[in-house]
């Protein structure tokens, strides 16, 4: 699946979220696109408000964007932090933010990433902000990647807002476990990809391709397709 057959998929599933019972998968599609915005993007991710004042990343493109993150988590604070939290972008440039961000500016640094963009997810379930990191400075200063960065976002946000039935209290058992759920099934695509791309030399983008069409092809839920490859992983 290419890139625009991709953008194709996510506009689809916006449009008519209810037909795509696979949300997460898409939202994984769609950090994915995050990570390609620019050819000096290199990783996106989501940051998330867990609960009280911890922050958690439940989607990422790559290792680097959850080391990112995890620097925010870290320091205490960050430009995916302050998105959420005051639901404004925010921008991050190497050069001129190390005193604004300096936990999270020492980390970006050290491995290549000289800007990002964090949007405000403010339709998700909880305070939310879609990131995206570069190579490069001034990688989302132009207008084409801005608007093209805000499409991603509110993609993602009507992605991530609840359902009706998701507007439960939190302490509702159905609500926990739905959530437990998502994340069981996000763990298992991301071990299916894992033993594909240590099976096929597939990169992670190639990998969940794989099991998209293969779930197509095969009329199957792309959930019965993963647990076939984990499971298939386990006899060799």
């Amino acid at each position: 699946m290419n890139t625009h057959e991709q953008w194709s998929e996510l506009l689809r599933a916006v449009s008519q979220p209810a037909a795509y019972p696979a949300l997460d998968v898409l939202l994984r599609q769609a950090v994915e696109l995050g990570s390609q915005l620019t050819p000096e993007a290199v990783s996106c991710s989501i940051t998330e408000l867990a609960g009280g004042d911890e922050y958690h990343t439940p989607v990422y493109s790559d290792q680097l964007a959850l080391d990112l993150d995890n620097a925010h988590y870290e320091a205490g604070d960050g430009p995916c932090m302050a998105a959420a939290r005051d639901q404004q972008r925010q921008y991050f440039d190497a050069a001129t933010d190390t005193k604004r961000f300096p936990g999270f500016a020492e980390a970006a640094i050290d491995r290549g990433v000289r800007s990002s963009i964090s949007l405000p997810l403010p339709s998700s379930r909880r305070s939310a902000a879609l990131n995206l990191y570069a190579s490069s400075r001034y990688a989302f200063d132009a207008e084409r990647p801005r608007a093209v960065a805000d499409l991603l976002a509110r993609c993602v946000a009507v992605l991530m807002t609840p359902s009706d039935t998701d507007l439960l209290p939190p302490e509702a058992t159905v609500a926990e476990d739905k959530l437990h759920a998502a994340r069981a099934r996000a763990q298992l695509i991301d071990r299916a990809e894992a033993a594909l791309t240590a099976q096929q030399a597939l990169s992670r983008q190639d990998a969940l391709t794989t099991l998209i069409r293969r779930s197509r092809a095969e009329a199957r839920s792309i959930f019965e397709v993963a647990r076939e490859v984990v499971e298939a992983e386990k006899t060799l």
